[in-house]
């Protein structure tokens, strides 16, 4: 049996539709519940294997980029998320789902317990809301990313820059929990410097897991990503393809990440058999 996700949806989540297919063309089933949903019937989490809650303005950033979602989820369905991260389960967030976990605090450093929120995701350096493609480092063991090394995908966040103080940013380090950091595009580290690093993030991290690597905070968005005509440089690789007598793959680096969500379980479920 496939691997099930749910993807969260309500007051102003706006990526549902495309994370849910980025699941589905990877080979798993999945379903869209509005969070109100969820708070009814909370045993849901029990029939499913992976947690996504993508992009979007839930709120409309008034009270802090996902922070009155992050409240509602801490106050109706804690317990249940708790025990749902407890079991070999995925859980991802991207861009608010991103800003929406770390203020859950469920992207604790190693040694604090879930929902002591040590990280926080706040205003962009420039003050201004950053869309954008930009390049990302891979450097982390997560299952979400397992095997890639490098991604180029959008950012579009007014509220990115991962802060934290220097006891928990050593321990991210320290443990591996720095997933991904912005780079500029021949490779070497942006450095903080605009607009490689879109947002002046600290030590120009894009992304964080858990300990277990099986929670994934990412603010930049693969789910805008899966697929190549979707690139910004979508002509210079279709020309390049064509002078060169190459297809144009169908998919591109977003999509790996759908992509090992499907093989963690399989890989899981060939080891039960």
């Amino acid at each position: 049996m496939t691997a099930k996700a749910l993807i969260l949806a309500g007051y102003g989540l706006n990526c549902e539709e495309e994370t849910l297919h980025g699941f589905e063309h990877a080979g798993l089933s999945g379903q869209i519940r509005h969070i109100n949903d969820l708070i009814e019937a909370p045993q849901e989490l029990e029939d499913v294997q992976i947690l996504a809650i993508p992009g979007g303005f839930s709120y409309g950033d008034d009270t802090g980029a996902g922070n009155a979602y992050a409240q509602k989820l801490k106050l109706a369905l804690w317990e249940p998320l708790q025990k749902f991260i407890e079991r070999d389960t995925l859980t991802l967030g991207i861009c608010n789902g991103c800003q929406i976990l770390t203020n859950l605090g469920l992207n604790p450093p190693a040694g604090t317990p879930y929902g002591d929120r040590k990280i926080a995701v706040t205003y962009n350096e420039t003050a201004r809301y950053q869309c954008r493609w930009i390049d990302l480092k891979i450097t982390s063991t997560s299952p979400w990313l397992s095997g890639i090394e490098r991604m180029h995908i959008p950012v579009a966040h007014g509220e990115g820059r991962f802060m934290m103080d220097e006891t928990t940013l050593k321990t991210l380090q320290d443990q591996g929990q720095i997933a991904a950091q912005y780079i500029k595009p021949d490779g070497t580290p942006a450095n903080g410097e605009f607009p490689y690093n879109p947002n002046g993030s600290l030590n120009d991290i894009a992304a964080i897991t858990d300990p277990s690597g099986r929670v994934l905070t990412i603010m930049p968005h693969p789910e805008r990503a899966m697929f190549t005509s979707q690139r910004d440089d979508y002509m210079k690789l279709k020309d390049t393809a064509r002078r060169e007598g190459k297809p144009v793959p169908e998919t591109t680096d977003g999509m790996a990440l759908f992509h090992n969500a499907a093989r963690y379980f399989e890989v899981a479920q060939k080891k039960s058999a």
